[in-house]
């Protein structure tokens, strides 16, 4: 398939988002996204259009007989390993929306039909999830920008090498230099520490977040030294 249509390339990035491209196609489009700037502005756009969505959406309880059904379907075994998927990846709390494949379709043909001119207002708190490569999550950052605080939760991070440090940059607009955002906790760490004032008009218009791998204790340039492994969009709350 040839991917040079912008209107593919928004149909695409939001079918992704929603959750509805899977298997074979989905995972096309992550290769494709991971080399290209342009698909990852479209998959962060859509991610700020869609998330009031999922904001919206209360979480509904499953009654019994659904699971009786799945289990009678896919055998004692598989309700053993769904007990061992941690919670947060069980509800999809950071991957996709939670919305039936027909709802999904509706939205999408209705946000399709909007021209994406609208600027983005100015916020103060902005919350960002770095997956890993089978979607897990690794880390969560929020930011309040009024406060002057920037959090970050390590989810699923395993350690590097002792020799390494993973860090966080803010991608700023137009193409100019990351921002050191600090190095990122791993296991079941966390950090909050103050976010310094020149870099937090920058969230409002960041293209997004970036891991670096860098020598142990960060990098000592102020800039990236090492390969980029994660990256993630910024969303506004």
């Amino acid at each position: 398939m040839r991917y040079n249509n912008p209107q593919l390339v928004q149909r695409l990035a939001a079918e992704y988002v929603l959750g509805t491209l899977t298997g074979r196609a989905r995972r096309r489009f992550e290769s494709w996204m991971r080399d290209s700037y342009q698909v990852r502005s479209a998959v962060w756009h859509w991610e700020r259009q869609l998330s009031p969505l999922a904001q919206a959406t209360s979480s509904v309880q499953p009654r019994p007989h659904v699971w009786k059904q799945v289990l009678e379907r896919t055998g004692a075994k598989v309700e053993r390993e769904i007990a061992r998927v941690p919670w947060f990846e069980r509800l999809g709390l950071w991957r996709g929306l939670s919305l039936a494949a027909t709802a999904a379709a509706v939205v999408l043909a209705v946000l399709l039909a909007r021209a994406p001119t609208e600027v983005t207002p100015l916020t103060q708190q902005y919350i960002a999830v770095v997956n890993g490569p089978q979607s897990q999550p690794l880390w969560v950052v929020s930011v309040d920008a009024r406060q002057g605080r920037i959090a970050i939760k390590s989810i699923n991070a395993t350690a590097p090498a002792p020799t390494n440090s993973y860090e966080l940059w803010i991608l700023p607009a137009g193409g100019a230099a990351p921002r050191s955002l600090g190095l990122l906790p791993t296991g079941t760490g966390s950090v909050d520490t103050e976010l310094p004032v020149e870099l937090r008009p920058l969230l409002a218009s960041a293209q997004g977040l970036a891991v670096s791998l860098e020598p142990v204790g960060g990098s000592p340039t102020g800039a990236p030294t090492g390969p980029v492994v994660y990256q993630a969009a910024i969303l506004s709350i």
